[in-house]
């Protein structure tokens, strides 16, 4: 039996993720959960009068905790992540570019990006399909795949292929597709639920802290 690999997955990285998320979340509520019991503990005759102090003292603190909670979850709710300036490349006007990613896909096989878009920056990752280019340019969406998708099998929901522009100018065919592999891989696991919560989460609380 082959044994288990040890270095950890993506979902391994979002399960921790998730964990602190219900940590946090759990710290919120634990005081009130105690204020509830004492209350109820309180009104049964089961603590005497002398109890009436700490029953207070914990409702305070809980309702100071909810309070806290809810400000710190309503400013990620609002908080929305800085857009990358992007252009689209469609493959009417790339489609050597828009083969090679399609071909990794399949070799990989994972779904293909949803669409490709180039950045001035010197990096490469996915962003969510439904992600609003600047100045309400469209970077594409798996609803575009049929037309304006690299080649290969693209499904519903897959993320959008941001490559910087300056590995187009620098990089020769082949260390373009080693650079591109891995981010392409990326694709497979993209839509897992574990994955996409935890995803959501950290970029919530990137856009939060860049907002304060």
């Amino acid at each position: 039996m082959g044994k288990r690999s040890s270095v950890p997955t993506a979902r391994d990285h979002a399960l921790a993720v998730l964990r602190v998320r219900g940590a946090a979340l759990a710290a919120a509520l634990l005081p009130a959960g105690v204020a509830v019991i004492l209350w109820a503990a309180r009104a049964t005759g089961r603590l005497s009068g002398s109890w009436q102090g700490a029953c207070w003292a914990v409702s305070g603190f809980a309702v100071l905790a909810l309070l806290v909670g809810g400000g710190v979850t309503a400013a990620i709710i609002r908080s929305r992540p800085a857009v990358t300036p992007t252009i689209a490349v469609p493959p009417s006007m790339a489609p050597d570019l828009h083969a090679l990613v399609g071909d990794l896909a399949r070799r990989l096989d994972v779904p293909a990006p949803s669409a490709i878009a180039l950045t001035p920056d010197c990096d490469s990752w996915l962003e969510d399909g439904d992600h609003p280019a600047p100045e309400g340019q469209r970077a594409g969406s798996a609803g575009d795949a049929a037309a304006d998708g690299p080649a290969g099998a693209s499904v519903e929901g897959a993320p959008v292929l941001v490559i910087g522009s300056p590995f187009l100018w620098w990089l020769r065919i082949p260390e373009l597709r080693a650079l591109l592999a891995p981010v392409v891989a990326g694709t497979g696991p993209w839509a897992h639920p574990d994955i996409a919560a935890a995803r959501a989460c950290v970029r919530g609380l990137d856009a939060a802290v860049a907002r304060a």
